[in-house]
């Protein structure tokens, strides 16, 4: 048997990576989304 998945990191905001973060956030997972930052915007 396998342990429960509580919290999960999802790296890249894009179009898949927030897709994935929004179904985790849905079947009530912890979820932490990282994104880099371009160096234009800093």
């Amino acid at each position: 048997m396998f342990p429960k998945i509580r919290k999960v990191a999802v790296l890249g905001a894009g179009v898949m990576g927030s897709g994935i973060a929004a179904h985790l956030a849905n079947a009530g997972i912890s979820c932490l989304m990282l994104d880099i930052v371009p160096p234009t915007l800093s």
